[in-house]
């Protein structure tokens, strides 16, 4: 059996579990460190730990997929508030030197995020200054890259000066050497893959808009990759959490000689225009950019398309998933008792519910017919952010279609949504492509029960009902943000009681498909005491 080390980038569900439910699929071994060794918002990683892990792994293991910012900083949240050097975190680093060094044949897969700018004036996340000043930084960064670019107009570059004016300087400069120091560690990883240490090397930049200081590193760093001629063997894109479960998709392609054929298909006539929010380019280019450590193609024919890809993307903006639910019970008179602000966000929410630029019912119907091919079939459901399509939803469910499908996903970013359903559905594509177990098709059906239960019922639904019902009668404001203590335990209650009432709605979907005999669903709790994301596990009966 295959063997890989995985070092992931935190311990959270997404990327501690994902790829060690994927690699099930096609037989692959994912050995991980324990999960308290791994960073979270309230400590760091433990470096001298992990580093042990990763020389007691090297020796046997096929490859390694490693998450430089655990090594470096201690993980994700700790990349954005660290103080350390450049040449501490490099120092950190160099065990992967030295293990390639020892073990030449070693396959390192690595990646390493760019330092996100959070649009919320919010330090859960972040070093204790945003809260106050996190959206005028976000908007600076906006506002300074495009005027280097000749692109601001006279009214965005006095706005810039204004903003400029009214933050301290020891932010601005703080937050700069972040990035500084970031930057350079970026740079030096393009270096190390230039001489051999990394296989394969991905720089995903987290919750990406048009402009920004990050948008302007991230071209800085693409075109040294083509200036270098590293092209094939490292990329940047949009995205984070996702990166884990595309390099094991990739690691796998490599090893089975495969490369995959995608055509695509979207749910409107302007959906291939638009950039939802957290990206930096359309649906078709962030494809191709998801596609790049799969050697992927996109295609135009369906004869030749190992997978059929079906997008709902937004016809005019991306709205927020979580607020779908709310505005049904507007647009039904249904009475709510809990004020909801209706800002900006909330009208472009209700906007794209209601266009007539998207039909979901010919989507739907499309996505039927297709599923007679006789191909994998995946559905990458980005209309909205932090969750899937309440309508869209509602369709698969009564049509029977949620069962039919080879992958679906719909959570988070566009790109953490599109990298979890690539790599779910082309290992889907391996696993039929042989002779398949059991157990490696209950890994697969285990993963598309989790994706409608956590993207669909959960983050559009139940996590709206969570803040809006339950917190309030609580006595919190509805918040996405670390929950009380005392109040912890009872949130999970209620949690575990509306996700395990949906579990069965779905199940019954699974069951009337003949795919399942039962789903067991347990261990329901909020591994970052937050609504944002959730853990469970599933396990699957098969008939």
């Amino acid at each position: 059996m295959t063997r890989l080390a995985c070092l992931p980038l935190d311990d959270r569900p997404v990327n501690y579990d994902y790829p060690r439910y994927l690699a099930e699929m096609v037989g692959i071994q994912i050995d991980l460190p324990p999960r308290e060794w791994l960073g979270n918002p309230w400590h760091p990683s433990r470096h001298a730990n992990l580093v042990g892990w990763l020389e007691k792994a090297a020796p046997y293991a096929d490859a390694m997929l490693v998450a430089l910012d655990t090594l470096g900083y201690g993980g994700l949240i700790p990349s954005r508030t660290s103080t350390d050097s450049s040449e501490q975190v490099l120092e950190r680093l160099s065990i992967l030197k030295r293990l390639k060094a020892a073990r030449p044949d070693l396959q390192i897969l690595a990646y390493n995020v760019l330092l996100r700018i959070s649009r919320l004036d919010s330090s859960e996340e972040e070093k204790d200054y945003w809260a106050v000043y996190g959206s005028r930084m976000f908007r600076l960064s906006y506002l300074e890259h495009k005027s280097s670019l000749g692109e601001a107009d006279v009214i965005e570059m006095a706005e810039c000066a204004s903003l400029r004016a009214r933050i301290p300087d020891t932010v601005y400069e703080d937050t700069l050497q972040g990035r500084r120091r970031n930057h350079a560690v970026n740079r030096a990883m393009l270096d190390w893959l230039a001489e051999g240490v990394f296989d394969y090397l991905l720089l995903p930049q987290d919750d990406t808009a048009d402009y920004g200081w990050n948008i302007a590193e991230a071209r800085t760093l693409q075109s040294l990759i083509r200036l270098h001629g590293l092209n094939e063997r490292a990329i940047t894109y949009p995205g984070a959490d996702e990166t884990g479960d595309l390099l094991l998709a990739r690691y796998a392609c490599r090893q089975a000689g495969f490369t995959p054929h995608v055509w695509s298909r979207y749910s409107s006539a302007v959906s291939v225009q638009t950039v939802t929010a957290y990206e930096d380019r359309p649906m078709p280019e962030l494809l191709k950019a998801h596609l790049a450590p799969l050697d992927g193609i996109v295609t135009d024919s369906l004869q030749e398309a190992d997978l059929l890809l079906f997008v709902n993307a937004p016809a005019e903006a991306q709205g927020a998933a979580d607020l779908q639910w709310l505005i049904a019970q507007e647009l039904s008179n249904t009475p709510f008792q809990t004020p909801i602000p209706e800002d900006e966000l909330y009208r472009i929410t209700r906007r794209e519910m209601t266009t007539p630029r998207r039909s979901v019912e010919e989507f739907v119907r499309a996505l039927q017919a297709a599923a007679g091919e006789r191909k994998v079939l995946a559905l990458a459901d980005v209309a909205f952010v932090n969750g899937a399509d309440l309508f869209l939803g509602q369709r698969l469910m009564e049509t029977g279609l949620a069962a039919r499908l080879s992958a679906y996903a719909g959570w988070n970013t566009a790109g953490n949504t599109l990298g979890c359903l690539l790599a779910h559905a082309i290992l889907r594509l391996l696993m039929l492509r042989g002779d398949r177990t059991p157990e490696q098709e209950s890994a697969h059906l285990s993963f598309l029960f989790r994706r409608y239960l956590d993207d669909y019922y959960y983050q559009t639904i139940e996590r709206t009902r969570l803040a809006y019902e339950d917190l309030p009668a609580l006595g919190l404001s509805p918040t996405m943000e670390r929950l009380p203590a005392g109040k912890l335990m009872v949130v999970e209650e209620r949690l575990q009681a509306r996700l395990s009432t949906a579990a069965e709605t779905l199940t019954d979907q699974f069951v009337q498909a003949g795919l399942v005999r039962e789903v067991c669903i347990s261990k329901i709790h909020l591994p970052w005491q937050r609504l944002f994301e959730i853990g469970f596990d599933v396990q699957v009966e098969l008939p």
